[in-house]
């Protein structure tokens, strides 16, 4: 009864060990997951400044391109009213550009900069939780193969303590064995037994 139970709890602790173990091997991707995703989105920020820095560029070389030379014949044209609408859209445009500017220089300083130092601070969190987790992971494997050698040794000392016992009772039973062979028989059984008890203790101490 006693070895039917060790034997379920030896199953409940494998159980765990290796749902603990999947778990682990699952947490290490879903957080490099994360971390993925979050490096792919400030990827995407910084091509996107980049577009509104170019778009910005262009505006502007647009809008010079467009400009009245100074102190010309041009100039004294802007001074017609359509002239004027038109000049004070390619001022607008300028301003326009300066917007896009700004847009680019926020999502830098308040987007990128800081989800950069995030990630390197999540990578170094993660990089030393899982230090410590395969630390953990080894330490279970290592108590794991202790108590498979713990078994096997409860297991084949419990055989030889049957032998043994199974032997001298033989013996104790033959009319013409001595009695210093029956007593032989029977110290060696009480040895083997003795040797199956502290087998036991051991296996049910690594157990709990």
């Amino acid at each position: 009864m006693e070895d039917g139970l060790m034997k379920g709890e030896m199953l409940l602790a494998v159980g765990w060990t290796c749902k603990k173990m999947d778990q682990f091997d699952n947490l290490e991707k879903h957080t490099q997951w994360g971390i993925d995703i979050l490096e792919k989105y400030i990827k995407f920020v910084k091509e996107r400044t980049e577009i509104e820095l170019s778009y910005a560029k262009q505006l502007r070389n647009l809008s010079k391109k467009y400009q009245p030379k100074k102190n010309s014949k041009e100039e004294e044209e802007y001074k017609y009213t359509a002239c004027k609408a038109f000049l004070s859209t390619l001022n607008e445009m300028n301003d326009y550009a300066g917007q896009h500017e700004v847009i680019s220089e926020n999502m830098t300083s308040q987007i990128t900069v800081d989800l950069m130092r995030y990630v390197q601070e999540l990578k170094q969190e993660r990089k030393s939780n899982f230090h410590d987790g395969r630390k953990a992971q080894q330490h279970i494997e290592t108590c794991w193969k202790q108590l498979e050698s713990s078994k096997r040794r409860f297991e084949r000392d419990c055989k030889e303590a049957d032998r043994a016992q199974q032997y001298f009772e033989k013996m104790d039973a033959d009319i013409n064995v001595t009695k210093a062979d029956v007593e032989k028989a029977r110290q060696q059984a009480q040895i083997r037994q003795q040797m199956a008890e502290d087998s036991k203790a051991d296996y049910s101490l690594i157990l709990q």
